[in-house]
């Protein structure tokens, strides 16, 4: 009897302590997947002191709890930011591994792309994609190099790109690239998915092209720049790979734990889907 009062009293004990879910404005339901993509900004936009602002991104993503993570506008280890940005965000944020895309040279070091996985997920394969930019422009200079990043895992793929703002015919080029990179998933038995910044405006020519090939399933009503309150960051589903349910999604405007008008001048936004 003895035995089975203390069992039951250790029992007690570790489920009082067991972790409780962050306070968030933005539940994720359970049996929900949760899609998360941030523009960054470089993690300099606001906060002068990095590992403050690192801090900030840490919190964000601790409140949302995401189940995986693409991020634009990444340093690494050049002289704006001798570091490596998403390394150092996924020891602030705790439990994640993160994958890094290289989208060009920069300062003696490079800026891109990167998406982050819980340390439980299993990541199969990781793929970084670069661009064409053979575009000619009217002053002869070349437009900004852009291209793209992807992770396979047993349950689903995502990819995660930024692209270009300075030409149509550049975005276009790009997304002829990443629509015709989706080719090779047409079938696929788990969910292709696809985010980041577009620099495009819902309805416009760019995110019409990719809707040829995918459906958007963030939210498109609330804009997702601080300053000038565009809806240019979008997570889409390839249409040709195995269906989800999408059960909801948002921009995270307002947090318990930070202020995301102050973290970047993006806003985080999320998508929740069911397998």
């Amino acid at each position: 009897m003895k035995k089975t009062i203390l069992l039951l009293a250790c029992i007690g004990m570790l489920a009082g302590c067991a972790p409780k879910a962050p306070q968030s404005y933005y539940p994720k339901a359970k049996g929900t997947f949760r899609i998360m993509s941030y523009n960054v900004g470089a993690m300099h936009k606001y906060i002068p002191v990095l590992e403050d602002n690192v801090n900030m991104l840490a919190e964000i993503i601790k409140e949302a709890q995401p189940d995986v993570v693409g991020l634009n506008e990444l340093d690494s280890c050049n002289q704006r930011h001798n570091v490596n940005e998403i390394e150092l965000l996924t020891q602030a944020a705790g439990d994640w591994n993160w994958f890094y895309g290289k989208t060009l040279d920069y300062r003696g070091g490079a800026y891109g792309n990167g998406i982050i996985t819980p340390k439980k997920t299993k990541v199969l394969s990781k793929e970084t994609i670069q661009f064409r930019n053979d575009i000619e422009r009217e002053d002869g200079k070349r437009f900004e190099d852009r291209g793209m990043i992807a992770v396979t895992t047993g349950k689903y793929i995502l990819a995660c790109s930024h692209l270009d703002h300075s030409s149509e015919e550049y975005i276009q080029s790009q997304i002829a690239e990443i629509n015709a990179w989706v080719q090779k998933y047409k079938g696929s038995k788990i969910p292709v998915f696809f985010c980041g910044d577009m620099n495009s405006i819902p309805g416009s020519d760019a995110i019409k092209a990719l809707e040829e090939q995918w459906e958007v399933i963030s939210n498109q009503e609330d804009y997702t720049t601080v300053n000038s309150h565009r809806t240019i960051d979008f997570i889409f589903h390839y249409k040709d790979s195995a269906p989800v349910e999408v059960v909801g999604g948002n921009t995270l405007l307002k947090l318990y734990n930070a202020d995301s008008e102050k973290a970047s001048d993006h806003f985080p936004i999320f998508a929740d889907v069911k397998f």
